[in-house]
């Protein structure tokens, strides 16, 4: 099986990397802006195409690397004698095999779920990746030669499920990163240098997930925890006032987990509290 990938994205990048370390035979990379293709072909050492039609042709799988904005309109775009011959497949963990709007012989989605750069030290972070795939029986069939070469677990998605399954990455990846700069910028607030920052959030962030890993009901410790109401106004009151909508929010999705481990009386006093101080 020979594998190209259509555009030099940094999820496509790493990907060959992975797969060539898996013994998967990459063809090589073509990119609208030229330059991009020869520096994915130059790092993973595949060729560089100077069209959508060579790449097509050199390969048996083609990977659609880039924004999910333009997948539709790339996919109806892409020319081949041999397409029906071809198996296309995209990374987009929102959409859906769907998207490939081409005649081909199969389709498929594969989303690795893990932050990459588009280096080669992503490779270490893929080798506990898991991955999700969705896509017609001919695309999933070439789908999983892939995924039995690299050895990652995978789970298979409907294609209802795949923006919430998508969204759900986002809260664990992305806009964790966003709650991590927001406690940064709080301590920032204070006067603390970066390197003391730092020392503070990671020992502190790592516990927590390890502790959210090996018990999620009880996990949940300080203030929101115990329904300490003083502490949480004091936190409140410290905040700008663009910010206190954000923390309310966020004191609430911690207080479905207090109502689930079954404490309705600490989630009493964390309604009322936000209640209090929104209206």
């Amino acid at each position: 099986m020979k594998i190209g990938f259509y555009g030099a994205s940094k999820a496509g990048i790493s990907l060959a990397f992975y797969f060539k370390d898996h013994g998967l035979e990459i063809t090589g990379f073509y990119n609208r802006t030229y330059e991009k293709a020869i520096k994915a072909a130059s790092m993973t050492k595949t060729r560089v195409f100077e069209n959508p039609e060579d790449l097509l042709e050199a390969s048996d799988v083609i990977f659609i690397a880039i924004s999910d904005t333009f997948i539709e309109e790339v996919s109806k775009n892409l020319y081949s004698l041999h397409l029906s011959q071809k198996v296309i497949g995209h990374l987009s963990g929102a959409l859906t095999s769907d998207a490939i709007r081409t005649e081909c012989r199969g389709k498929f989605s594969l989303h690795p779920i893990q932050t990459l750069r588009g280096q080669p030290e992503d490779v270490q972070f893929l080798k506990e990746a898991m991955f999700s795939l969705e896509g017609d029986e001919e695309g999933k069939k070439a789908a999983k030669i892939i995924l039995q070469k690299i050895g990652n677990k995978y789970i298979e998605l409907k294609k209802e499920d795949k923006v919430v399954y998508h969204l759900a990455a986002t809260v664990a990846s992305n806009y964790l990163i966003a709650l991590l700069n927001f406690s940064y910028l709080l301590y920032k607030k204070i006067g603390l240098a970066d390197e003391v920052i730092f020392s503070i959030i990671k020992p502190l962030s790592f516990a927590s997930l390890e502790n959210f890993l090996k018990d999620r009901l009880n996990c949940l410790t300080g203030p929101a925890a115990r329904g300490d109401v003083l502490t949480l106004q004091k936190h409140y009151n410290a905040l700008p006032n663009e910010k206190k909508p954000a923390f309310l929010e966020l004191l609430m999705l911690a207080a479905d987990l207090v109502l689930e481990k079954g404490d309705k009386n600490v989630y009493e006093k964390l309604q009322q509290f936000t209640n209090s101080v929104r209206w």
